[in-house]
């Protein structure tokens, strides 16, 4: 996305006061008009990874490793959002490269062998920065101090 289409997701979340990740993923869906899919994934437990997503035909595919961390959750949300808004999928022509190469390959090892698990990658850096801004739109809009924040001040 341009990144005036960002800063009006950012415009709609600062108008709607978010206090939630789940309102911006319902906001994103509508935002990219395509459903945006969230699932805890018992597989990603024994992987490096802590989420991905997969941008499909009908819907952006949010996988996540399970956790009982609300905080940790919402953070892996975000940065995946952070992938979606900015059209990361569209960026990334050497998946889709390997992919069609090696199709039995599962495409979050495609993605992992790429480095996008690295946050010296450019859209990694872009999408942790976008997950830091959401935690701080949420924290902005929550009636009681962070947990988080109480912790680490």
């Amino acid at each position: 996305m341009t990144d005036a289409s960002v800063e009006a997701f950012w415009a709609r979340g600062a108008a709607e006061g978010w206090s939630d990740i789940d309102q911006a993923v319902a906001a994103a869906a509508d935002h990219v008009g395509k459903p945006v899919v969230v699932r805890e994934e018992s597989f990603l437990s024994a992987e490096p990874v802590c989420g991905f997503v997969a941008t499909l035909e009908h819907q952006h595919l949010v996988m996540i490793s399970p956790t009982n961390s609300a905080t940790f959750r919402s953070f892996v949300i975000g940065h995946e959002l952070g992938h979606v808004l900015h059209r990361h999928s569209e960026h990334a022509a050497q998946s889709a490269y390997v992919r069609d190469v090696i199709p039995d390959v599962p495409e979050y090892k495609v993605e992992r062998a790429l480095a996008r698990g690295l946050f010296s990658n450019v859209y990694e850096h872009e999408a942790e920065l976008f997950a830091d801004r959401l935690a701080a739109l949420i924290r902005s809009n929550r009636g009681r101090p962070s947990a988080f924040r109480g912790v680490f001040g």
